[in-house]
């Protein structure tokens, strides 16, 4: 047996996360190859850091108020993705001037108007097939963050339409995803290029 599993959970696979590790590792090596420096990064200073905490607690909080069986999972998630997307835009809107930040704001932006509009993330089904990705859990309504689109979906072109053939882990992610991943990208290779100064007050 190799250090991957041979089948992943579809929620697993619909998350972009394996996108983001992938564009965050190939970002750090592009800011080396160009002279830039890791210190030069953890040094940038960015204001209302404290929405992001926010931001990770809501969405967490949704989910978890769900599987406990508290409420309505579905609806659970839609209020702590919408207050999560919420802390996330506000953090954004006082760092737009930081390289990346106004792509990340609008892949956030993206992913939480059709969730809001659709009561979870819709996932093709044509692009799930192309990626390997299973849709059982989807379809038997075990996973309450994802739906499968079709004809009655709201902005399908917004959901999980983009296949991502990764070797560890296909993925099967949303335009949103990707406007997240280019834009910490973008934030990483410039914070190392950047010059050693404030570029923000806390």
């Amino acid at each position: 047996m190799g250090p991957f599993p041979d089948v992943w959970p579809a929620v697993a696979q619909t998350t972009g996360v394996g996108l983001a590790v992938v564009s965050l590792v190939g970002a750090v090596a592009v800011g080396y190859a160009l002279g830039g420096s890791w210190s030069r990064l953890t040094s940038l200073h960015l204001r209302w850091r404290r929405f992001v905490v926010a931001a990770v607690v809501a969405q967490l909080g949704g989910a978890i108020v769900g599987v406990l069986g508290y409420g309505d999972p579905r609806r659970a998630y839609v209020v702590g993705l919408a207050a999560s997307a919420l802390c996330a835009a506000a953090f954004c809107a006082r760092n737009l001037r930081v390289a990346g930040v106004p792509l990340v704001t609008l892949g956030l932006l993206s992913n939480a108007l059709v969730v809001a509009l659709n009561g979870a993330m819709p996932v093709s089904a044509s692009a799930a097939h192309r990626a390997n990705v299973p849709l059982i859990d989807i379809a038997a309504d075990h996973d309450s963050r994802h739906t499968i689109a079709n004809s009655a979906t709201s902005l399908r072109f917004l959901g999980d339409v983009i296949a991502v053939p990764l070797p560890a882990r296909s993925e099967v992610i949303s335009p949103g995803d990707v406007l997240v991943a280019a834009g910490l990208a973008e934030l990483v290779v410039m914070g190392m290029l950047r010059k050693h100064r404030q570029d923000a007050v806390e």
